[in-house]
């Protein structure tokens, strides 16, 4: 049987690692919608340097169908195939060769899998830190039934 002390000091431990069970799965999410935001960024660099090479084989005008948002598209004709309007963050757009805008996504995807390694990394860190947690929690489970 437990003693009241070690009873009122084993639901304080609860309580904590209740705590931290709630930090951890908020943590986890968090980071979880991030790793998705960087391979859903990734699939859409890898999609532009598809369609960038494409265009690279074409001379002159291409003939395309232009995306305007909510399913409606346009046919539109690009002028140039041999310069793209690049973003390269905080709002900042300049123009770049096609090589140079395929070589600029290439370094883009590097560094996005760079951080998704992190990101996957401190992800398993978390999830044994919540396994922690919970087998202590059963530990003390475990304890107070005895």
């Amino acid at each position: 049987m437990v003693s009241n002390v070690s009873q009122a000091t084993l639901e304080q431990e609860v309580q904590t690692l209740r705590s931290y069970a709630t930090e951890y799965s908020q943590q986890f999410e968090l980071l979880s919608q991030q790793l998705r935001f960087i391979e859903s960024a990734r699939a859409e660099s890898l999609a532009s340097i598809e369609a960038l090479v494409a265009l690279a084989d074409t001379n002159g005008e291409v003939s395309t169908l232009l995306g305007l948002g909510g399913g409606v598209s346009v046919r539109a004709i690009v002028a140039d195939t041999r310069k793209m309007l690049v973003g390269i963050g905080a709002g900042v757009t300049v123009e770049k060769s096609t090589e140079e805008a395929i070589s600029f996504l290439r370094d883009r995807i590097t560094e996005m899998d760079a951080s998704g390694k992190r990101l996957s990394e401190s992800l398993g860190k978390l999830q044994n830190q919540m396994m922690a947690v919970e087998q202590r929690m059963q530990e003390i489970y475990a304890s107070v039934q005895k």
